[in-house]
């Protein structure tokens, strides 16, 4: 009497989760809800890299480039400042030994013009300190060889 019975229960579960969370910038690439399949995903800069590349290469070159031209454009300003502290080192030169012989030309003169000074001095001094007697005495002497060769052309043209 009895009767049989049987049960049989088998239960599969897969939890699947959709979300995907990504903080900041997204610069790559994120799937989400994709249980079981085959998914190729290329990804690609568009050249960014290569360009960037390009572009340091150059920005290279033409860094290269105005260093030659500043070093080039310094070395002619410091030949031209040479050239320029060279001629006015010899326009200076030749300027000052002009104003120095002219300074010893000066001196020479202002010498002689000292002892000349000097002598009239001497003899306003002897002047003052004889009452002039000196030069009178001196006066009288010429006044005498002059009367003296007077008298001797005058006697000369009376004996011819």
């Amino acid at each position: 009497m009895g009767g049989s019975s049987s049960s049989s229960n088998k239960t599969n579960t897969t939890n699947v989760t959709g979300q995907n969370a990504i903080s900041g910038d997204n610069l790559g690439t994120a799937i989400s809800g994709v249980n079981n399949s085959t998914i190729n995903v290329e990804s690609t800069d568009y050249g960014a890299i290569e360009q960037a590349f390009t572009m340091g290469r150059d920005l290279i070159a033409v860094t290269e480039s105005m260093n030659l031209s500043n070093n080039q454009f310094a070395q002619s300003a410091i030949e031209t400042n040479a050239v320029l502290a060279g001629t006015m080192l010899e326009e200076f030169s030749s300027s000052n030994s002009e104003n120095l012989q002219m300074l010893a030309g000066l001196a020479g003169n202002q010498a002689n013009q000292n002892a000349e000074n000097l002598k009239a001095i001497k003899e306003l001094a002897q002047f003052n300190k004889d009452g002039g007697q000196a030069k009178q005495s001196e006066m009288n002497l010429y006044l005498l060889f002059f009367i003296a060769a007077v008298l001797g052309f005058v006697t000369y043209k009376a004996v011819r």
